[in-house]
């Protein structure tokens, strides 16, 4: 029955964590919040005394019984886990799956305004600026989106670079809202200037992406080209420094450059500017 099996699988869980099998138990600590596994201790503890009370529940022997408790800790924790993507992704709902042309764009891609950032992830002022286009593009009621435009530093590199190529090789995976959940994680993960993420195949499993396609991916180089495009398109509007954002009217073609981690109120009083030029001199036809 789906109800006595899930008890059992409850069973064996805390089961686990009593017993301490395989070590299992302190991974599970590692996995989730200590709130969250209280929780869930709190509630199997509950459903063993339910369980004890049905039908007699026994093991042919302690193999079996080992693979039911590994079953359902894999069980629980792939849940914790897939929980956790969904949350992040969650965040970023306003970033289309696909865009054309390999863009990356956070909002609706048929906004009046694009903020295109050039950006390094090693960055320490990206990092702090990287929050503010965001809540523009949210506040904006479709009126404002975002595009990201690598830019590695130099003095970032090699780790800023790679991160570019790692970036690009979760957007083959994983579409363009897991390329924008993979930015915000390695910014929130990385130690900043070029010193990177202590784990980076965690961050990749923590967006959903197949491990093993990821390295190969990143071990082909097959991005090499889009990201130093990328670069060179800075270097030919000036750009040499991050984080770097062009405050584009797609309605007029008109296009401003703010540089540096800017406030959100610089954007709008720039975006405001360029409504009010684009409305017709009503004095010149008097």
């Amino acid at each position: 029955m789906p109800e006595q099996n899930t008890k059992l699988l409850r069973l064996g869980f805390i089961a686990a964590i009593i017993l301490g099998l395989a070590g299992t138990g302190i991974g599970i600590y590692q996995l989730v919040k200590e709130k969250a596994l209280a929780q869930e201790i709190a509630n199997v503890k509950s459903t063993v005394n339910q369980v004890k009370g049905t039908e007699g529940v026994t093991f042919k022997n302690k193999a079996e019984f080992e693979a039911a408790v590994a079953e359902s800790i894999n069980k629980f924790v792939a849940q914790k886990q897939q929980a956790d993507i969904d949350q992040k992704y969650a965040k970023f709902e306003a970033a289309p799956e696909k865009v054309d042309d390999g863009k990356h764009i956070y909002g609706a891609p048929g906004a009046r305004f694009t903020l295109v950032e050039f950006s390094d992830m090693e960055c320490p002022f990206c990092k702090q600026f990287h929050d503010t286009p965001k809540q523009i593009v949210d506040a904006s009621k479709g009126n404002v989106n975002w595009q990201w435009k690598h830019m590695p530093l130099d003095f970032h590199n090699p780790t800023a670079h790679r991160e570019a190529l790692a970036a690009e090789c979760i957007a083959e995976q994983k579409g363009n809202r897991g390329f924008w959940v993979f930015v915000n994680d390695i910014f929130h993960h990385s130690q900043g200037n070029g010193a990177g993420v202590a784990d980076l195949a965690s961050v990749v499993t923590g967006v959903g992406a197949d491990l093993d396609e990821f390295r190969d991916c990143l071990g082909s180089g097959k991005h090499e080209d889009k990201v130093e495009a990328d670069i060179q398109k800075a270097k030919s509007y000036g750009v040499n420094g991050t984080p770097a954002t062009f405050v584009v009217d797609n309605q007029t073609g008109k296009s401003q450059l703010l540089g540096g981690a800017q406030p959100a109120q610089a954007i709008m009083a720039v975006m405001r500017k360029m409504m009010i030029e684009s409305q017709p001199d009503e004095s010149a036809s008097q």
